[in-house]
């Protein structure tokens, strides 16, 4: 492994960390503990590989999760603003209407829209699935040399006919998250006893829980994709008395792009509801 690449991964382990800790105090020494940095250069280290400032960063994350709840959930305002950790709802509404033009209340009415049911939509039951895993930023759309290369990693490593399903992890929003912040990772899902000794350079090993999952199959176009994740958390799920759980939606693709038209692609999106 290059050093460059070592800083990254230092660097990730801290993106990590502070993604399933958003609701704890996140104080920037312990962060670079985490990173295995000083703290007077961990700071220009995290500015220059992410592109923002540690506290900006968690800052925007918990603000683009409140921007998720107001848009999905049923919590209150207030109540949206004390889990993002701010101590007013005034706070709140000056810090949320800098990011987002807008006010939260207003961001509610405005994002909220009523669909039809669709009978594609499920619950199921899953097992704890592990993946060799590579990370994308940027748009969406444009995450195929991720696939490209994490595949051809895993040939190299001779892992590819280990592999059960090609999903991907989806940290964002891009209706909230500007598209050069989406975090995204493709995932090679493999069985525990096929794991490799030592993860292949790049690679990242990623576990997607076990629980009861919300599912939707979306057919057709990667374009159309978000209109799918919107009828599943704004339509089917508030009428089934659950609640989503904080973590990363699931893709799972069931059809290979590179073979199949885009109006006959079947992804499904999945949601862990407790």
């Amino acid at each position: 492994m290059t050093e460059s690449r070592a800083w990254v991964d230092r660097i990730v382990r801290v993106t990590d960390y502070i993604q399933t800790h958003l609701d704890e105090e996140l104080a920037p020494e312990h962060l670079a503990g985490i990173a295995e940095f000083s703290l007077h250069h961990f700071h220009r280290v995290f500015r220059g590989i992410t592109g923002e400032s540690v506290m900006g960063y968690v800052r925007r994350l918990r603000l683009e999760r409140a921007a998720q709840r107001l848009k999905f959930g049923g919590e209150s305002v207030t109540d949206v603003a004390m889990a993002s950790g701010y101590g007013s709802h005034e706070a709140f509404t000056r810090a949320f209407t800098s990011q987002f033009g807008t006010a939260p209340s207003a961001y509610r009415e405005r994002e909220r829209t009523s669909f039809e049911g669709d009978p594609s939509f499920f619950l199921r039951e899953e097992s704890e699935r592990h993946c060799l895993s590579m990370r994308h930023t940027g748009s969406y759309l444009e995450c195929g040399p991720v696939w490209a290369q994490l595949e051809r990693v895993a040939a190299g490593a001779g892992l590819m006919r280990h592999v059960l399903a090609s999903s991907a992890l989806c940290y964002d929003d891009p209706d909230v998250t500007r598209s050069e912040h989406l975090r995204y990772d493709a995932c090679l899902v493999m069985p525990m006893a096929s794991w490799p000794m030592v993860l292949p350079a790049g690679c990242t090993q990623r576990t997607i829980p076990a629980g009861r999952y919300a599912v939707a199959v979306h057919r057709g176009s990667f374009d159309t994709l978000l209109d799918t994740y919107v009828k599943l958390m704004g339509h089917y799920l508030p009428t089934r008395g659950v609640e989503l759980v904080d973590e990363p939606v699931v893709e799972t693709y069931l059809t290979d792009p590179a073979r199949t038209a885009p109006q006959d692609l079947r992804t499904e999106v999945s949601v862990r509801i407790a």
